[in-house]
């Protein structure tokens, strides 16, 4: 399943409801692998910077190299499953 913007408003969301700890943002950046892990207390800064900074497809805005390539909700557990 190819990932959207849909995709990345829901995990906020139920993240917000099931009060999870941290949402984890996978992304890939000219080849390098990273996972964000955004607290709660910034969900809603971090949601706003990812839904301005990158496209419905979840691509950087200002370098096609740069995009979000998995998601992820709960507690540090949650990691494996960006891979």
């Amino acid at each position: 399943m190819k990932l959207n913007k849909k995709h990345l408003i829901e995990q906020f969301d139920k993240a917000r409801e099931e009060k999870a700890p941290f949402v984890f943002v996978g992304i890939e950046a000219e080849g390098v692998q990273e996972t964000i892990c955004i607290p709660s207390r910034s969900f809603h800064e971090k949601q706003a910077f990812y839904e301005r900074s990158y496209t419905d497809e979840l691509i950087h805005v200002m370098n096609k190299n740069v995009f979000i390539r998995g998601l992820s909700r709960g507690g540090s557990e949650q990691l494996d499953i960006i891979g």
